[in-house]
């Protein structure tokens, strides 16, 4: 006879059931939720920056190479080993900051319309001093040389490439406007400058050729000879700007007579004393009264301070602005390769650990690299090339270069003395052009005529080392 279900007992079986579902649907709901609060949460935490107090905190360590270089005071008599400690400390923790922040948050979503407002938001930003029409400001730069402006190029190139930019400023991609991608031809290192953005005022233009004027006196009366600096690193400046950061580089004397010419130079760091120079001349009266201080403050004292120590207290903006010296103070030198409009840089979520990685590889292809600093431009800009970019179309533009040294031998003969003489280590048959590949001759560089036995064994094809001694 079949077994009947009591009607009691099938409504508990469906009531427990249902609890079951019930609970099941709320563990599956809860769960979904906290896996959502937890992307979401560590989704904002990628794409804002540290407070101090969680940077100082992150960054607390028991042993530091670099920790107690951060203190360093750069002065006219800091030596090149004692700024690059400096600068490269600060470009080392830049770099560790910069790679907090490696996700920029997609703006807009399907409202195109909102991403389009904002980046003409961020375009009018970028030209508000040439939408005004009556400022300008002042800066001294140096141009990078054809090589270098090459290889920048090429590494910023690469280092864009996986984020598919276009500089249409309707596309839900990546957006980058052609004023925030400096010119390949307009890539330059900032020196000093002089005047920040200020109004045009009549006698304007007298004022800017008596400041080129003080500038080149700067440089021939304080013998600021031509030098060199180093490439140190690329990378993401602040999540948002591709710089190109520099070194100096100086003579250095080994303990058997050697002179080597790297980052550990003996010698006064000559980007450091070439800028406080600079700021020296421009702000304080020489002993004789013949030089007038050149800046903002002194020219508009008169009525507009209330007092001689507010006048004192307050820091000139050539001292300010100028990088590398002001509230950092650590010898910055750096050439802006492109700026990254991250409030509306797309409409999707965008990576930059993949920024940070290619400017880790191009730092570590370029690492070395070295160029001249001769041929300053002293530019005068009402802002039409953007934030960055004082080149384009100047109102005011002098090429000045740097004196150079001249050795006056006793017949009276003069003859130009270079940055880096030849220093020819015979011994290291090493250096010099690669020789020997395969299929190949070697060419017969001669040192000298005792040599001449193994440079004739040089000469042979590279296959020939192979083969089984005679």
């Amino acid at each position: 006879m079949p077994t009947q279900v009591s009607p009691v007992n099938a409504t508990d079986t469906d009531r427990n059931s249902n609890n079951d579902i019930t609970a099941a649907v709320v563990s599956i709901g809860g769960t979904l939720a906290l896996s959502a609060l937890v992307y979401y949460a560590n989704r904002f935490q990628r794409s804002r920056w540290m407070s101090e107090e969680e940077r100082a905190h992150g960054h607390d360590t028991t042993h530091s190479v670099i920790d107690h270089f951060k203190s360093l005071i750069l002065d006219p008599e800091t030596t090149v080993e004692e700024a690059n400690k400096r600068r490269t400390t600060s470009y080392y923790l830049k770099m560790r900051e910069s790679h907090s922040k490696s996700l920029v948050l997609g703006v807009g979503g399907p409202l195109v319309a909102t991403l389009v407002k904002l980046r003409e938001r961020e375009v009018e930003r970028a030209l508000q001093y040439w939408r005004r029409g009556n400022q300008s400001h002042r800066t001294i730069v140096v141009m990078c040389d054809e090589t270098t402006r090459r290889v920048l190029a090429d590494a910023r190139r690469q280092i864009l490439e996986p984020l598919k930019h276009s500089s249409d400023i309707h596309t839900r991609g990546a957006w980058i406007p052609p004023l925030n991608i400096i010119p390949e031809q307009d890539m330059h290192i900032s020196i000093a400058l002089p005047w920040w953005w200020h109004t045009i005022r009549q006698g304007n233009d007298e004022l800017t050729r008596n400041m080129a004027q003080r500038f080149k006196q700067t440089l021939l009366l304080k013998f600021h000879y031509p030098f060199q600096i180093e490439l140190e690193r690329i990378i993401l400046l602040g999540g948002k700007v591709i710089v190109a950061l520099w070194r100096c580089v100086g003579d250095r004397t080994t303990e058997n007579g050697r002179v080597i010419h790297d980052r550990h130079g003996e010698h006064i760091d000559p980007m450091v004393r070439l800028r406080e120079e600079i700021i020296r001349c421009f702000i304080t009266e020489s002993p004789d009264q013949r030089r007038k201080p050149l800046t903002y403050q002194h020219r508009m004292n008169d009525g507009m301070m209330d007092s001689k120590e507010e006048f004192l207290e307050r820091q000139h903006t050539i001292k300010r602005r100028t990088p590398g010296m002001g509230v950092t103070a650590d010898g910055f030198i750096h050439t802006t390769l492109c700026r990254l409009p991250l409030e509306c840089l797309s409409s999707h979520d965008i990576e930059l650990e993949e920024i940070h990685r290619l400017c880790r590889e191009a730092s570590a292809t370029l690492n070395g690299h070295r160029m001249v600093i001769s041929n300053y431009r002293f530019l005068e800009t009402m802002g039409e090339g953007g934030e960055s970019n004082p080149c384009y179309k100047p109102l005011y533009d002098e090429t000045i270069d740097a004196p150079l040294r001249h050795t006056v031998g006793i017949d009276g003969t003069v003859t130009e003395r270079k940055i880096l003489q030849s220093h020819t280590v015979n011994e290291h048959l090493t250096i010099g052009h690669v020789r020997n590949f395969e299929g190949q001759a070697g060419a017969a560089d001669a040192v000298d005529d005792s040599r001449e036995k193994n440079e004739k064994r040089n000469a042979n094809a590279l296959s020939e080392l192979f083969q089984p001694p005679e």
